[in-house]
């Protein structure tokens, strides 16, 4: 990609305006047209904006934003967009194009024909074995992989591979304890 775009914040959204160039973002997995506008997520503007591949002006105030303040203006009520973030960005990173779903945290696609489906576990928080059983089903549905994000305290990540796992309770009795007298 050239040089930066500008794209508009308005309503807690962000967009880029009809263009030439937005055939540029969605050959490389960015945004969901609508109508003659790009509309990018949060995780997209901030990483192009990271990048400096695009400039985000508030529509209303006719100001540019910084990475900053659209962080702040697009995380009201979403407490862990940041961290998220983290994972959307080192996912970007690696080659893959990455799209939120609801099931899971998001969907990557590329580096090969597989999807993979990524949940964000976090270092020390607690989790449900029967949601991520719920998970590896609906994984499996899909023919999609399942992989945890794991982020610690210092926000480094490492990722796990979760294959098809199978639960069945212990339906044979304990051995007795024979003693001898």
């Amino acid at each position: 990609m050239s040089e930066s775009l500008d794209a508009y914040y308005k309503k807690r959204r962000v967009y880029i305006p009809e263009s030439d160039r937005q055939i540029e973002f969605l050959d490389r997995g960015f945004g969901i047209r609508r109508g003659k506008k790009l509309e990018l997520s949060p995780y997209e503007a901030f990483f192009l904006t990271e990048k400096k591949r695009i400039k985000v002006i508030d529509e209303d105030k006719q100001e540019m934003l910084s990475l900053h303040d659209l962080v702040t203006e697009l995380s009201m009520g979403k407490q862990e967009i940041w961290i998220r973030y983290l994972v959307y960005r080192d996912l970007r990173e690696r080659g893959y194009i990455v799209r939120e779903t609801k099931k899971v945290d998001f969907e990557i696609h590329g580096k090969g024909a597989e999807r993979r489906l990524i949940l964000i576990v976090y270092e020390g928080g607690e989790f449900n074995l029967d949601e991520l059983t719920n998970l590896l089903r609906y994984a499996a549905r899909q023919k999609k992989e399942l992989i945890l994000s794991v982020i610690d305290r210092r926000t480094d990540l490492v990722y796990y591979s979760i294959g098809e796992m199978i639960f069945q309770k212990n339906k044979t009795k304990p051995p007795k304890n024979d003693q001898a007298t």
